[in-house]
């Protein structure tokens, strides 16, 4: 806000400290500051508040997380995101992720590089930026702190602890006998009457029970996403009540949730959220403007499994009706 100061008022005859009189006339002596000048002055100020917001993590008294102090000092800087996005070529959804700690739609392997440019864009020291924000995200597990290695004088010779030794013998040969025993009980036990039932049934009953493991090996390693398809509100939490999400996202934008952990999603209008893999839709979320609490993300897999499986079925199916 301006200030507007009166000069006070002067007997007649004296002149004003802050007006000389040249060729008699009254001018005031006061320079006035250049616009490269001012943009200087205000750099200058910007980059005090923003190194202050960084080493006291607070902003007008409020405790901040290392994703939001790297947002207020990208403000104080006068940095906008889009500028940023282009120059250090890393999409503008990503760079308003790491703010908002939200690092579930990154690949695995880009964070931590993803930081280090994002601190030195922002003249932060980077290594800190990394640690501080690694100690605060738990989502985030690619970046961890190297155990102390201890100095020569510091490390000695163990000593055997026979004890412990002595008890773990005892401990496995009472596992070996127990074991041993078993076997002998099974030999001896009257042989149960073949049943006339075909060989094919338990290579069939194997083959089933394969199919279930590979089927649910492949969901773990399911890239299920939740995609906007137009702009509304998601909100996914993790199992015991952590929020990992809670925003409008824009049309779009994408989540990658966490497989077989219990997670759930609520959306205040299901048709605004798709669930994918890849290519492939899924479905979406709930009827179209329904919404939905609560929805488990692990019920979604069978889901997702069929439709993967339904092309390749038809393909096959296509190509047994071309074989003669």
């Amino acid at each position: 806000m301006a200030h507007i100061m009166t000069p006070e008022p002067v007997e007649d005859g004296q002149k004003s400290e802050t007006s000389v009189a040249e060729n008699g006339t009254d001018r005031s002596n006061v320079t006035p500051i250049s616009p490269r000048a001012a943009r200087e002055l205000e750099v200058r100020e910007g980059r005090v508040r923003a190194e202050e917001i960084f080493r006291t993590a607070e902003y007008e008294g409020e405790a901040l997380r290392m994703g939001q102090v790297l947002r207020r000092v990208r403000e104080a800087l006068g940095f906008q995101l889009t500028d940023i996005a282009k120059e250090t070529r890393i999409r503008e959804n990503f760079l308003m992720g790491i703010e908002r700690m939200e690092v579930q739609s990154i690949a695995p392997g880009y964070l931590k590089a993803y930081l280090l440019t994002y601190a030195r864009y922002l003249g932060l020291p980077e290594q800190e930026v990394v640690q501080r924000y690694t100690r605060e995200c738990g989502g985030l597990d690619e970046v961890k702190t190297a155990a102390p290695v201890p100095k020569l004088g510091q490390i000695q010779k163990q000593r055997t602890k026979w004890p412990l030794i002595v008890a773990g013998a005892a401990m496995l040969a009472a596992v070996i006998a127990a074991g041993v025993t078993a076997m002998v009980m099974m030999n001896n036990a009257p042989e149960e009457p073949l049943s006339e039932a075909p060989v094919a049934v338990s290579g069939a009953r194997d083959s089933l029970f394969d199919n279930v493991r590979t089927e649910t090996r492949a969901a773990v390693d399911l890239p299920l996403e939740i995609v906007a398809v137009r702009q509304g509100w998601l909100e996914v939490r993790g199992a015991d009540g952590t929020i990992f999400l809670s925003r409008t996202l824009a049309e779009g934008e994408t989540f990658f949730p966490r497989l077989n952990a219990g997670w759930t999603v609520s959306a205040r209008n299901g048709g605004d959220f798709e669930w994918r893999v890849g290519d492939v839709v899924v479905g979406t979320v709930g009827p179209e403007g329904a919404q939905v609490f609560s929805l488990s993300v692990d019920e979604q897999l069978p889901r997702a499994m069929e439709a993967l499986a339904a092309p390749a079925a038809a393909a096959t199916k296509e190509g047994g009706a071309v074989t003669p």
